[in-house]
């Protein structure tokens, strides 16, 4: 019996307690492959025979936090609907800290990062293409000046 593949979203949450923080701002592709190292580990896919090519979205820098999204397996992916499409795609959180751990979102965590993926994709505009560097470190205020829809 063979399985279907899902779409499948993934974040991966970097500390600053961790070693990976600064690499996760500065080589965020580097992290994507440890992260699907950490998920290969876990079994919780089956990562096995399937060929992976992530697909980096966001890194998103906070003072004691950086943010990865990244999508696996989502082949209908198409940045100039991302803003509105409606299907929440299950997600994986990687955290990445002192510990490191990979689990599944549970409750409303799920819709909330699907929300801010599709929130991030119409504040950056027509046109706009993944990945997107939202930075709020030190107190900074991104700034988008061609959205696709005004907040309201």
């Amino acid at each position: 019996m063979e399985r279907e593949i899902q779409p499948t979203r993934v974040v991966v949450n970097a500390s600053n307690k961790g070693q990976h923080w600064a690499k996760a701002w500065d080589s965020p592709e580097e992290v994507i492959n440890i992260a699907l190292g950490l998920i290969k580990e876990s079994n919780l896919i089956s990562l096995d025979d399937e060929p992976l090519e992530p697909r980096f979205l966001v890194k998103e820098r906070w003072n004691a936090r950086t943010f990865i999204v990244f999508d696996i397996f989502h082949d209908l992916y198409d940045p100039d609907t991302a803003h509105i499409d409606q299907k929440d795609l299950p997600v994986i959180l990687v955290y990445l800290s002192e510990k490191k751990s990979v689990n599944l979102a549970v409750g409303g965590m799920g819709k909330v990062i699907n929300d801010k993926i599709r929130e991030i994709h119409n504040d950056t505009g027509l046109g706009s293409r993944p990945p997107f560097t939202v930075d709020h470190i030190d107190g900074k205020v991104p700034r988008y000046y061609n959205p696709r829809i005004p907040r309201r």
